[in-house]
């Protein structure tokens, strides 16, 4: 179904805010004033964060917003204070995702390309998420020959020493779950597995988000 600008606008808002309900987030919508540079204010444990809404049908963050008057078409590039994270609906995988306003101008996967060039995927920015790395085909299984994923294309082929409880104690609490897959050349989801058969316990969400506006502070 096509959507009108506007109206891809509002459908990206009212998903991010079903989807932020969910995660256990207060949800404050702007009242006074349609010109601000975010749609909405999210709260939960004492941190708020202004949120800007996209729709993207091919996963592009836009870094600039545009609109037209009596005048013609405008367009303007966002400022690194006027938010704080992007909530990105995708269309295709029914979905929101949530890169820092510095990811502007990115392009987000939700299909493996047939490109040997690294790429952001869209499960790593499920929360708020001020890094990621990367990701290449060779994660998911893809052989570039044939251009054929592997069945199982969401899990590591290869087989990985895992750490030790204590190493992976200590990881979990030092970085993201992003980062340590990124060492051992596994997806997130795999040290979260780890972390569930250790009984290791995983900084709570927003953890990382929290340290790293401290570390700005500071």
């Amino acid at each position: 179904m096509l959507h009108h600008t506007k109206n891809k606008g509002d459908i990206a808002a009212a998903k991010a805010i079903a989807d932020l309900v969910c995660k256990g987030y207060s949800i404050f919508t702007p009242v006074v004033s349609e010109h601000l540079p975010f749609d909405l204010i999210v709260y939960k444990d004492g941190q708020c964060y202004r949120i800007q809404a996209k729709y993207s049908c091919n996963g592009e963050i836009k870094n600039k917003t545009s609109w037209a008057d009596k005048n013609g078409t405008h367009q303007k590039k966002y400022k690194a204070e006027d938010f704080d994270f992007y909530a990105v609906y995708l269309p295709d995988i029914d979905r929101v995702v949530y890169p820092s306003i510095n990811f502007g101008g990115c392009c987000i996967r939700t299909q493996i390309p047939k490109s040997a060039t690294p790429f952001y995927w869209w499960e790593d920015f499920t929360d708020f998420t001020e890094q990621a790395f990367k990701r290449t085909y060779k994660e998911f299984g893809v052989d570039l020959s044939t251009r054929k994923v592997n069945s199982d294309s969401r899990i590591h082929t290869r087989k990985v020493e895992r750490p030790s409880k204590e190493e992976l104690e200590k990881l979990v609490w030092s970085k993201p779950t992003t980062q340590i897959g990124k060492q051992f050349g596994v997806s997130d989801k795999a040290v979260e597995k780890w972390c569930k058969t250790y009984g290791i316990e995983k900084p709570p969400r927003g953890y990382w988000v929290k340290k790293a506006y401290e570390k700005i502070a500071e």
